[in-house]
């Protein structure tokens, strides 16, 4: 079992990152628009009643983000061909690059936590985090990848 202190370490510091990176906490778009422009971007194009699944709200809320994110230029909404009462949202180019931005933020900020330590002590943090991964059935990247 892991160390009151150790566990409460790794809490702060996943805090500390999430605040400082978060576009939800740094105030540039709500919850919602946040997990819905996220999930269109793992999911790729899904409907309105597919996305408020998803995110656990309804219908109208998720149709009032997507609104407001259309109008941003961040999403696009079409109607299906084959029954219009169903609404397709699709990421736009600003909105995939926005997704991008977020994550770039958030592996400048991881960057900027890890630069005091010295070269043996990133190898060891490495080891480690690939040891915890491995027990965890999560397999770790053995080179930066997009995510």
């Amino acid at each position: 079992m892991p160390s009151d202190r150790l566990t409460e370490s790794l809490l702060m510091f996943w805090r500390e990152l999430h605040l400082l990176s978060n576009p939800v906490e740094q105030g540039e778009i709500t919850a919602q628009q946040y997990w819905l422009l996220r999930h269109l971007n793992l999911r790729g194009r899904s409907s309105i009643g597919e996305l408020a699944a998803a995110l656990g709200i309804s219908q109208s809320s998720t149709t009032t983000a997507c609104k407001r994110l259309e109008r941003d230029g961040l999403v696009r909404r079409e109607r299906c061909a084959e029954d219009e009462r169903i609404v397709r949202v699709s990421l736009t180019a600003a909105g995939k690059a926005r997704v991008e931005q977020w994550r770039d933020r958030r592996r400048q900020m991881l960057a900027r936590f890890l630069e005091p330590l010295a070269q043996t002590e990133r190898d060891e943090l490495q080891r480690v985090i690939d040891h915890v991964l491995e027990a965890a059935g999560v397999s770790s990247p053995r080179h930066p990848v997009d995510g």
